[in-house]
């Protein structure tokens, strides 16, 4: 295979923590994290469990791991953005693994911390009252695209680091969940914004999630400023955004669109530490505590099969590098053996190097849609 977006990149990987000060924004800074192709000074070190950068999202929660190196010295010169948007109540390096695979492929990724909508904001370190118990996720919703887009003007606007640039005219936008639902949002009223790679975006009617259902109403698809290469991912065996929903909001896209569904995955497959973080919500769900009183936590939670009888980690995540390299090199860099990648047979291709199954469907031509 000529061209592998399964492989890790040939930068070694630099990750540094930027705040932005922003009124219009926020009352309080915006951290923000940049992952970067790094000096080849640091090579090997970024795969090293004794020099990888270890943090902890959450006062209480585990330290967790990154492959990159904190505050590495950048590799000079200009390279295509990718903008990572986290999930409702997520936090900015929930997806490292994808952010850090991009990166050493030559992308610069940044991911903030949407204000008032991440992790802090689900389990106050404080133990005030969580604030998804006030808040409803449809405010977040409507606050997103706008934010979304104020962060893309702070880091174009940003020096980010001695002799790294990003190329404006080369930006691609994803996420999970709420973030992939911010990924196509946010295209309503950014014209800058070449692909998008929305993962399990939160839409449709048949979710166990009510607050779903209203969210499609805030989720327009038919005045992007420009068209936009969309690739949809989904988990077959998803509780929180159904299968069939993203089946729908696929037929509603405009080309050039792509929707692949990972047969055996649920809503937690695509993130960092995804075993960790699905038996958690899941158990956090059947444990009548949950603090969203909207949610039937207990149906949800029964809905999530245990994660020993899913995709892996492994291969979930191999899925998720190869698809989104392949559509970001394709779309912003032009790059032809990534679109005749895209263009094959994904299904054989992906049993074959990952082992997973796969639904894929395509539609190149530019046509007019709405929701």
């Amino acid at each position: 295979m000529l061209y592998n977006p399964f492989a890790r990149g040939v930068h070694p990987v630099g990750v540094r923590t930027i705040e932005f000060v922003d009124e219009a924004l926020s009352s309080r800074p915006v951290p923000t994290e940049l992952w970067y192709a790094a000096t080849d000074a640091f090579r090997g070190k970024d795969l090293d469990e004794s020099t990888m950068d270890q943090y902890v999202a959450v006062a209480g929660l585990p330290t967790m791991t990154q492959q990159a190196v904190r505050d590495a010295k950048p590799l000079a010169g200009r390279f295509p953005l990718f903008m990572y948007f986290h999930g409702g109540y997520g936090q900015r390096r929930e997806c490292s693994h994808l952010c850090t695979h991009l990166a050493s492929h030559g992308y610069v990724v940044a991911s903030p911390n949407f204000p008032g909508d991440n992790m802090a904001d689900l389990i106050p370190h404080d133990g005030a009252e969580a604030a998804v118990a006030k808040t409803p996720v449809d405010e977040s919703a409507r606050r997103r695209p706008e934010q979304a887009s104020r962060i893309v003007d702070l880091v174009l606007g940003a020096e980010l680091a001695p002799g790294l640039e990003v190329d404006p005219a080369r930006i691609g936008t994803g996420g999970i969940s709420m973030g992939g639902f911010t990924s196509l949002a946010v295209n309503s009223l950014d014209a800058r914004l070449g692909a998008s790679f929305p993962v399990c975006p939160m839409f449709g009617s048949r979710s166990l999630l009510p607050q779903v259902a209203r969210l499609q109403t805030l989720l327009r698809v038919d005045n992007w400023q420009r068209p936009v290469p969309t690739l949809l991912l989904t988990g077959a065996l998803d509780p929180l955004v159904n299968v069939e929903d993203i089946r729908r909001l696929y037929a509603l896209v405009s080309a050039p669109k792509r929707l692949v569904v990972l047969h055996n995955a649920g809503h937690m497959h695509f993130a960092d530490n995804a075993e960790f973080g699905h038996e958690w919500f899941r158990n956090a769900y059947l444990s009548g505590k949950w603090p969203d009183p909207e949610i039937d936590a207990i149906a949800l939670g029964t809905a999530m099969r245990p994660f020993s009888e899913l995709c892996t980690e492994a291969r979930s995540a191999g899925t998720a590098h190869a698809l989104c390299l392949a559509h970001m090199d394709a779309h912003l860099n032009g790059d032809p053996d990534a679109g005749a990648f895209l263009d094959g047979d994904l299904a054989s291709t992906f049993a074959a190097a990952l082992g997973v199954d796969l639904e894929v469907k395509a539609e190149k031509d530019i046509v007019a849609a709405g929701l």
